[in-house]
């Protein structure tokens, strides 16, 4: 299908069927997610863009929504919004790297200034579908390339602050990979932001089974400890580690029910936010 949107913000013609496989199509659960959210009375996030989106793809969506999962999601994504916002306010001539950036529309509910250089990167087949709803513009480039292959940063600029967002990205990588990504980033940058998320095992082994039968995706990257995440570039100075469960984005319902059930470790720890710094 040719693309027929002008940018960011456009949509396409006609209703199409989306073209991915095995982990590629866990990117239509967070935008599913996002899209419930936008119909809610209350929205968390309200990403009309993302029901745009839904709408414009022959898809059942109700094969992949898990409920209870999908406040987890909009929590996390609205969270990692305003950390981007505030980097971009204090490095307005950041660059910005959304790694495995799938559908999400991030540079549209940030809209960030022409100075910012943004990237989004993911695999060839999904960067082919997000061009039916995004083009690239002055400051905004969308890569193809698996996160793992070393080459694709060098299309990137470097000698300027840096912001890496991997949104429910790393849990799909083994920790050598996650380690090797890190290194990159502090190897290449003066400075900058790392923001990601970790499950810990109780949450990897709980969606497991569903998650293969479904998509033929695997989590393999557990986080019993953040800790472990510290030791991974002893350039990463760890500024927040916050349960997407205890947000104060979450609505009061359902954190007072989680507040309730973090008193238990592992459900505690079950999604956690890192945002780290270097530089």
């Amino acid at each position: 299908m040719a693309n027929s949107s002008p940018g960011p913000g456009g949509d396409p013609a006609q209703p199409h069927r989306v073209r991915l496989k095995g982990v590629q199509q866990t990117l239509l659960i967070t935008l599913y997610a996002k899209a419930l959210d936008s119909r809610s009375k209350r929205p968390i996030l309200g990403d009309k863009k993302a029901d745009e989106m839904v709408r414009a793809i022959d898809y059942d969506f109700a094969g992949v929504h898990r409920p209870g999962n999908g406040n987890a999601i909009v929590v996390r994504a609205k969270q990692i919004d305003e950390w981007v916002r505030e980097f971009l306010r204090a490095n307005p001539n950041a660059v910005v790297l959304n790694l495995g950036c799938g559908l999400d529309s991030r540079v549209s509910r940030v809209r960030p200034s022409p100075a910012v250089s943004w990237f989004d990167l993911d695999f060839p087949g999904v960067i082919e579908e997000r061009k039916n709803f995004f083009s690239s513009r002055d400051g905004y480039q969308m890569l193809e390339s698996s996160v793992t292959d070393p080459a694709w940063m060098e299309s990137v600029p470097g000698g300027r602050p840096v912001l890496v967002v991997a949104e429910g990205l790393f849990e799909y990588l083994t920790e050598e990979e996650v380690r090797s990504v890190l290194n990159r980033t502090t190897d290449r940058f003066p400075r900058g932001q790392v923001v990601f998320d970790v499950m810990n095992s109780s949450a990897i082994v709980s969606g497991r089974s569903t998650l293969k039968e479904k998509m033929d995706a695997e989590h393999r990257w557990a986080v019993d400890d953040v800790r472990a995440v510290d030791a991974l570039d002893s350039r990463l100075r760890r500024v927040s580690s916050q349960s997407i469960f205890t947000s104060s984005y979450m609505p009061t319902g359902y954190r007072l029910a989680f507040g309730v059930a973090s008193v238990v470790p592992r459900f505690r720890g079950m999604i956690r936010l890192l945002r780290y710094e270097f530089g």
